[in-house]
């Protein structure tokens, strides 16, 4: 009986081992998904950003977009970018968005006359103060929608020139992303 008890002995505790790295695992997993910040949860991984481009905006040369895919490994937030004034005197967090144009075509002069505009809505760019970044999402700046304009620029900005932004996110600071310009994305 007792030979018997002892062969299973590394067998069982082997097992447990096991059990505990399978716990340690879910754990982790449960802590990216739950708000509550553990205080070591940004050191689980740098934030990611991607396929940084930036192009002039044709119609004004004074204008410009950088658009970039950003991952945040903890809920964060943008809440604000700049350059080098050489680049540009300012950067502003830009949503393209449609706006309804059937709620307001009433008071919009010949809103229905054409019926163009109706249902379609109209592209407008609105200004935003903070762009959320929930953990472990992808979220892709681009034409279209999320971006940031560089406006004032003393020169247009030249194809395969490289130039730094500085993002400032809310929990996790500066991040520096070296921006290409292309005339389209990647």
């Amino acid at each position: 009986m007792h030979r018997h008890m002892h062969h299973h002995m590394p067998r069982r505790s082997f097992l447990r081992i096991g059990a505990a790295v399978g716990l340690a695992a879910g754990l982790t997993l449960a802590a990216c998904g739950d708000d509550t910040d553990e205080g070591d949860a940004g050191t689980g991984g740098a934030v990611e950003i991607e396929g940084a481009w930036a192009r002039t905006s044709p119609m004004m040369a004074e204008a410009g977009a950088a658009y970039f895919t950003i991952t945040s490994p903890v809920d964060d937030a943008l809440v604000g970018a700049s350059v080098d004034a050489s680049v540009a005197g300012v950067v502003e967090m830009h949503e393209t968005r449609m706006v309804e144009t059937d709620m307001t075509a009433t008071t919009m002069e010949g809103g229905t006359g054409d019926g163009m505009g109706d249902g379609m809505g109209e592209m407008e760019m609105v200004p935003v103060e903070r762009i959320e970044l929930p953990a472990g999402e992808a979220i892709a700046l681009k034409p279209g929608g999320l971006h940031l304009m560089l406006l004032d620029l003393p020169d247009p900005l030249e194809l395969d020139e490289t130039f730094t932004i500085t993002l400032t996110l809310e929990n996790a600071g500066e991040q520096q992303v070296e921006v290409t310009v292309r005339d389209e994305a990647p």
